[in-house]
This record gives C-alpha cells, sequence and structure tokens, in this order.
C-alpha cells in the first residue's frame, strides 16, 4: 500500500471515462423517464445517477426545495381531485413542472462541483427529464383515480 493513497488528506482520483460514462446513462435514463407509468423505473435510476454523481464530484446533492414543492403540489392535487377539478389539477402539474426546471436550472448555474466533469449538463438534463417524468406519471395517476371515483360516485 503506498503512502499517498492511505492518507486521508489527499483526495481519492476520479476516472474522468466512468464518470462521462455515468453522465450520459443519466441523461439516457432520464429520457427514458419521460413516458409516463412506463418510465417511473428509469426516472429513479437517473435521479440516483445524478446524486450519486454529485457526490463522486463533490457537488451538492440536496433538491430540498424541489422535493418539498412536489409533495405540497402532490397534497394540493389531491385535494383539488377531491373537489373534482381536474383542470385544476393538471394546471398545477405544468406550474410544477415549470418551477422544478427552474429550481433545477438556478441550482446548476450555482453549483460548481469540485471535480470537474465535462458531461455535468447531461446529469442535470436527465434528472430535470427524469422530474418532468415523475410529475407527468403522477398526473395521469392521479387524474385517473379522480375520473374512477367519480364513476363509483355516479
Amino acid at each position: 500500500m503506498t503512502p499517498a493513497l492511505s492518507s486521508p488528506g489527499l483526495p481519492v482520483p476520479v476516472d474522468r471515462v466512468r464518470m462521462i460514462r455515468r453522465s450520459m446513462r443519466c441523461f439516457v435514463f432520464g429520457l427514458m423517464g419521460v413516458i409516463p407509468l412506463l418510465g417511473l423505473g428509469p426516472a429513479c435510476l437517473a435521479l440516483l445517477l445524478r446524486r450519486e454523481l454529485a457526490e463522486e464530484t463533490g457537488e451538492s446533492s440536496q433538491l430540498t426545495v424541489a422535493n418539498i414543492s412536489s409533495a405540497a403540489a402532490f397534497f394540493l392535487a389531491v385535494i383539488l381531485l377531491a373537489g373534482g377539478q381536474d383542470g385544476l389539477v393538471l394546471a398545477l402539474g405544468f406550474l410544477l413542472a415549470a418551477l422544478q426546471g427552474g429550481l433545477l436550472f438556478g441550482q446548476y448555474r450555482r453549483t460548481e462541483p469540485l471535480e470537474w466533469n465535462p458531461a455535468r449538463h447531461l446529469v442535470w438534463w436527465g434528472a430535470g427529464l427524469a422530474y418532468g417524468g415523475l410529475i407527468l406519471s403522477a398526473l395521469v395517476i392521479l387524474l385517473n383515480i379522480g375520473s374512477w371515483l367519480r364513476g363509483i360516485q355516479s
């Protein structure tokens, strides 16, 4: 064992080729994640890859505001569906997608990773597309549940 690898103060070298390939994979999973319902798995994989790549490069992986806004929009959508406001739920979905895109773009521009990743933009595009796919899937599920509940009540 060499002394350079055993000292805790030195950064661990990053395999750039592996990082670029994982960044491209994150983007492809994000593209597949845009497909409502069928893309749930790839969207989750894209977000997982984004978090792992952020940890490797020393970038912040916290998307607290995005997650809180998603949870609040989901609860608001359930309340609106209970009141029979399908159109407002759809508008809320588009508003949430725009908000998520703005939040992700703002964090992309604000943060700079410690380790340089030439394909960093692909990671962020993949995460944005994955969030968009998750929002579309949630809209499809919520609107179907709402129409199913109205069918039972009739």
